[in-house]
C-alpha cells in the first residue's frame, strides 16, 4: 500500500529535503507549515503526490487540522515527522517567560500534541512511526540558550515514554539530535551577532565539528528516511545524533 508521511516545518530546510527524499521515493507528503507562500510552492515544485496545509504548531487546533487534512489527502498516514523548533535566547534572568513559554509550546507541546493524534491514527491501522526532532543542544549546552536546550531535552524524555507506552501496538518512536545544519534557522541565528559576520560564524560553528563542516539537511532527512523504514524496526525510544561528531570530542 501507498505510504503518507505528515512533515510538520516542511516548507523549507530539513523539512523541504525529506520531502524531496520521500516524494522520491514513492511516498505521498503532506507539507505542514506556518509558511504558506514558500509551502505551497514546494508542493507544486514536488508534484501531485505532495499536499500542503496552512499550520502554525503554536495554535494546537492547526495541528488537529493538519491531520484531519492528511487523512483526506494521503492514502494512508504511516508516519510522522515532527521537525519543529524556534529559538528564544538570553540567560534566566534576562529571558522573558513569554519567549520561555512559547519555546516550550513550539519545541514541546506541539510534538506532544501530533504525537497523540498520531497514536490514535496509528492504533487504528495496526502501526506506524514518529520522528522527533530533539538537538545536540539537547545533550550539551550553549550560553544563552536556556528555553531551547530545555525544551529540546525534554522532547528526548518525551520520545524514549512514547515508545514504551506504545511499542506493543507496533508504533515507534525516535528522536534525532541534528548538530549545526546549514538552514534557513541557523543562518538566521548566525544574524543575531552584532560583533561578527553571519559568514565568519557559519565559519567557525563548522569548525567546532570533527568533520570540519557544516551538516546539509539532505543528510538529515536520509537518516529520517532510515528511521521510518523497515529496515530500522528494531529502533525505537533511541535518540540519533546526526553532528558530525561534536559531542564525541570533550576539548576542541
Amino acid at each position: 500500500m501507498t505510504k503518507g508521511l505528515i512533515i510538520f516545518g516542511g516548507a523549507r530546510g530539513i523539512g523541504a529535503a525529506t520531502a524531496e527524499v520521500f516524494i522520491d521515493r514513492g511516498w505521498h507528503v503532506v507539507i505542514a507549515d506556518v509558511l504558506s507562500d514558500e509551502g505551497s510552492r514546494l508542493a507544486q515544485r514536488l508534484g501531485e503526490r505532495a499536499h500542503f496545509v496552512a499550520c502554525d504548531v503554536a495554535v494546537p487546533s492547526d495541528i488537529a487540522g493538519a491531520f484531519d487534512a492528511a487523512t483526506q489527502a494521503l492514502p494512508r498516514v504511516a508516519a510522522v515527522f515532527n521537525n519543529v523548533g524556534i529559538a528564544r535566547y538570553g540567560t534566566v534572568d534576562a529571558l522573558s517567560l513569554a519567549d520561555w513559554e512559547l519555546t516550550l509550546r513550539v519545541n514541546v507541546t506541539a510534538q506532544f500534541l501530533a504525537a497523540g493524534h498520531a497514536v490514535r491514527i496509528f492504533r487504528e491501522q495496526g502501526g506506524g512511526v514518529i520522528v522527533n526532532t530533539a538537538s545536540i543542544l539537547g545533550h550539551a549546552s550553549q550560553k544563552t540558550t536556556a528555553a531551547y536546550a530545555a525544551s529540546k531535552a525534554a522532547v528526548m524524555g518525551l520520545t524514549r515514554t512514547i515508545a514504551i507506552d506504545h511499542a506493543r501496538e507496533n508504533i515507534r518512536c525516535v528522536s534525532i539530535s541534528p548538530g549545526t545544519i546549514d538552514t534557513p534557522l541557523v543562518r538566521i541565528a548566525a544574524e543575531q551577532f552584532i560583533d561578527r559576520s553571519p559568514d565568519e560564524l557559519r565559519a567557525q560553528w563548522a569548525a567546532a565539528h570533527p568533520v570540519n563542516r557544516l551538516g546539509s539537511p539532505a543528510e538529515v532527512a536520509a537518516t529520517v528516511y532510515f528511521l521510518i523504514s523497515d529496515e530500522a524496526a528494531f529502533i525505537t525510544g533511541s535518540d540519533i545524533l546526526i553532528d558530525g561528531g561534536i559531542r564525541s570530542e570533550a576539548y576542541a
